[in-house]
């Protein structure tokens, strides 16, 4: 595969319409402003051709299908619909972000089994072929009201596909303790994560419970303990 500069590069042609997307990008290595080039001793530039067809969309963000197999969730991080400026998806991306930086910086078990594996994560600025793409793809109603603009700084990760979303096969129990054990391991690393409706956790195809959209909220140091 060719190998690129340490350069921060990123560009989204369209492919094949509307249902199309290819990245080049290099993972950010510290919470700091989108499109800023960050550097790190722990990762080497990183590149990714993501390539694939919409699945759904909801007040949060878009998601895509990827010909791996995977899901890319791309969400803005001024703008989530329900009036907060951006407030969810920001809270959502940090604790991703805080996360997937841990694991970059060698922390290998930061992920639990119960929370969807995150394959990808970075944050941008949203071009004209990124706008094109998920707003032809939002309900009508969805994009009049908050439509994604050139320019607004946005997050996307590359994460597991989820085969059943609800219950499933699953009993009470097990749903009861994969939740618990999100909510512990939320609280392990400074959030409280809430909003583990049905909607949001599902069945992988080995019957194992997985939460992949929760509502995170970073907690008070005070609150930790």
């Amino acid at each position: 595969m060719e190998d690129f500069s340490s350069t921060f590069k990123k560009t989204i042609p369209f492919l094949v319409g509307i249902s199309t997307v290819y990245w080049i990008f290099k993972p950010k290595t510290s919470i700091s402003e989108p499109g800023k080039e960050l550097t790190s001793d722990c990762v080497d530039t990183k590149f990714a051709e993501i390539i694939g067809d919409y699945l759904a969309h909801g007040m949060g963000g878009s998601v895509f299908r990827l010909p791996s197999g995977d899901v890319l969730k791309v969400v803005s991080l001024e703008n989530d619909g329900e009036g907060t400026q951006g407030e969810m998806n920001r809270e959502q991306a940090g604790f991703i972000e805080d996360l997937w930086l841990k694991k970059l910086a060698g922390d290998e078990n930061v992920f639990i089994s119960d929370f969807a594996d995150i394959r990808h994560y970075n944050r941008g600025y949203a071009n004209l072929e990124m706008v094109k793409l998920v707003n032809a793809e939002r309900p009508e109603s969805l994009s009049k009201r908050s439509p994604l603009k050139v320019g607004e700084k946005i997050a996307y990760w590359v994460m597991e596909y989820i085969p059943i979303i609800g219950k499933g096969e699953m009993s009470d129990a097990r749903i009861k303790g994969g939740k618990q054990r999100i909510e512990d391991w939320g609280q392990k690393h400074g959030y409280k994560i809430e909003d583990l409706h049905a909607g949001n956790f599902g069945e992988r195809e080995d019957g194992t419970f997985v939460a992949f959209d929760p509502w995170p909220t970073k907690l008070e140091v005070q609150e930790r303990d």
